[in-house]
């Protein structure tokens, strides 16, 4: 049983951005407290405020827990209400949650969104006096050591005292274990398959978490880039944090460790750390760490990222095509080997709308051909599957090279000798039919004797000859211009038609642009977005051009993480994006095309 939360969020210009996640189980509860299933961080709600569950017979009810209330349909409840129905809209403090139909995946579906604004409202001060620490405790000070004597006690004199065991003795499970105040916190959920096995990590007493540890279970990680390149771009510690390394070095916590990014024991806290700063603290000026390099500086995406570099197939192969990095700046061109203009099939008035207006009841082209008729999502969303003659093309254009009696032969497309060698099979086959057909004629006297033999061997003579002939008229007519495969592919012709020796130049289709840097169509469907938004089609004339978008487009949405701290106008409608948004940092070398690098 799954139950789905759909999470709508708005920017400040109306844009809405939804985000799905399913949760196992037919019951979802509602709170600020951090083991809720669903945690609305406003002090109107209450820690354990409601649960959402569904029964058997797919009736949804909404358990509101006690002395707590919700406005449903706008009218107070308390308890249980139930059955809701579709559309039902439940209130809990500033969040609205709205009932919608389930799926094959999920019998509760719900969106939850914030109702209200209530940052700045007069009522903030009233909620620091009442909820403020200043209204019941002594000052920050004394607490301070209070605090700094209460831990010293517990957590180092007791632990020393309690758990003592006489020589011999085996220590067994009590209830009070003063040795647990050593433990940091839970564990977070990437990692609570080993709650209860803390030595899969922790190897030996009073000895940090080693990196030798961690690649025990993670042993396919790849090093972000040489290691001894990696430690001459990291920048020197200085001041405070070099005094707090030598100090974790002298208690046997060295840095640059994996734990160093990666903190365990915050429980839900997510343990790979997301900070811009991760990157920037070396790519920000990475050309004076490394004069040699050819990776271009970068830090901020709003400000300080250079221009986008794709790698483009400058030399296509069909099994190792040469791949080059080239700003969008220099307005690079690919080489795929194949003829295909694109303003020719997006045109609404052209020749390819009016054909395409006659298959309208077959493949639905009534308002002609659009970038989705050709292009169709992988099942993850992220890219989209290969275009395919079969599949895609043959919706127009006919690889049917004869009608054999009603039943279309069609051409074997990619395999240029298969064409030629079933054009030539097929030929025979009807000249050998023609042939059997008019010797089983019994109606037609013979002459007796060998003349009637070399008669019967003159006419096969003939009919391989004409089939012969027949099938390179054929396959001179559809690899020479207006032929089915002229129109699309370059072709090599041969010295003498006669030999049909045709050659179809090699086709290489980049679909991985940005092979370090996965881009996710699927989370760009937002309203006000169409494939022209970012891909300039509609006026390119030839396959070589490299219709990608450059950094200035994606800017009219995203925001570098930097310039969204700061705030003021420039942040209003954008979404804020580090570094990690596009790039992952242990997927290998990046540029890795470099050979410093």
């Amino acid at each position: 049983m799954t139950s789905t939360i759909r999470n709508l969020k708005r920017s400040p210009t109306g844009r809405e951005s939804i985000r799905e996640r399913d949760y196992d189980g037919s019951e979802l509860s509602f709170g600020r407290d951090i083991q809720s299933d669903v945690q609305l961080q406003d002090l109107s709600v209450a820690l354990k405020h409601a649960k959402l569950r569904y029964d058997e017979t797919g009736e949804v009810f909404i358990d509101i827990s006690a002395g707590q209330k919700a406005l449903i349909n706008n009218r107070i409840r308390t308890g249980v209400v139930g059955p809701l129905q579709v559309g039902t809209k439940v209130k809990l403090g500033i969040y609205l949650i709205t009932l919608e139909a389930p799926t094959e995946k999920s019998k509760l579906v719900a969106q939850l969104e914030v109702a209200e604004d209530i940052s700045g409202t007069e009522n903030e001060p009233d909620e620091q006096s009442v909820f403020g620490l200043k209204r019941a405790l002594p000052s920050k000070r004394i607490m301070a050591w209070a605090f700094a004597f209460v831990v010293l006690v517990t957590c180092l004199v007791l632990p020393t005292h309690i758990n003592k065991y006489p020589e011999g003795k085996v220590a067994v499970a009590t209830p009070f274990q003063a040795d647990l105040f050593w433990n940091s916190g839970p564990i977070s959920l990437l990692h609570s398959n080993l709650k209860s096995d803390c030595q899969s990590c922790h190897v030996k007493g009073w000895e940090a978490v080693t990196d030798t540890t961690c690649l025990d279970c993670h042993t396919e990680l790849k090093d972000h880039a040489k290691p001894e390149r990696l430690q001459q771009s990291t920048p020197l510690s200085t001041g405070f944090e070099a005094v707090l390394g030598d100090v974790s070095e002298t208690f046997g916590r060295p840095v640059d460790r994996c734990t160093s990014c990666h903190v365990e024991h915050n429980g839900r806290a997510h343990i790979m750390p997301s900070s811009q700063s991760l990157c920037s603290d070396c790519h920000a000026d990475l050309d004076k760490a490394l004069p040699d390099t050819e990776l271009l500086n970068a830090a901020d995406f709003g400000t300080a990222h250079p221009q986008f570099r794709p790698s483009v197939i400058t030399s296509p192969s069909f099994d190792k095509p040469l791949y080059t990095r080239v700003s969008l700046d220099k307005d690079p061109k690919g080489v795929s080997g194949l003829k295909f203009p694109h303003d020719v099939h997006l045109s609404k008035t052209g020749a390819v709308a009016k054909m395409a207006s006659t298959l309208d009841s077959q493949y639905e082209f009534a308002d002609g051909v659009g970038c989705l008729d050709c292009h169709s999502e992988e099942a993850g969303g992220a890219l989209f599957e290969p275009v395919s003659m079969t599949n895609d093309c043959a919706m127009c254009h006919s690889i049917v090279f004869e009608d054999d009696e009603g039943y279309p032969r069609t051409l074997r497309h990619g395999e240029p000798k298969e064409v030629i060698a079933s054009m030539r099979d097929f030929y025979e086959a009807k000249a050998l039919g023609n042939i059997r057909d008019a010797e089983m004629n019994t109606t037609t006297r013979r002459r007796p004797g060998r003349a009637s033999q070399i008669r019967d061997l003159n006419r096969r003579e003939l009919a391989f000859k004409q089939a012969e002939n027949r099938t390179i008229e054929k396959v001179e007519a559809i690899f020479s211009e207006g032929g089915a495969c002229y129109d699309c592919h370059a072709i090599d012709r041969p010295a003498e038609i006669a030999t049909l020796d045709f050659k179809v130049q090699p086709i290489s289709l980049n679909d991985a642009f940005y092979p370090l840097s996965p881009f996710n169509h699927e989370q760009h469907e937002i309203k006000g977005l169409s494939c022209d938004t970012c891909h300039s089609a509609e006026t390119s004339k030839t396959s070589d051009d490299v219709l990608l978008p450059k950094i200035e487009v994606c800017r009219d949405c995203h925001i570098g993480e930097e310039s969204y701290r700061e705030g003021g106008d420039f942040a209003h409608g954008k979404f804020p994006t580090n570094c990690l948004t596009c790039h992952a940092y242990h997927d290998g070398e990046h540029g890795k095309d470099n050979s410093k690098d």
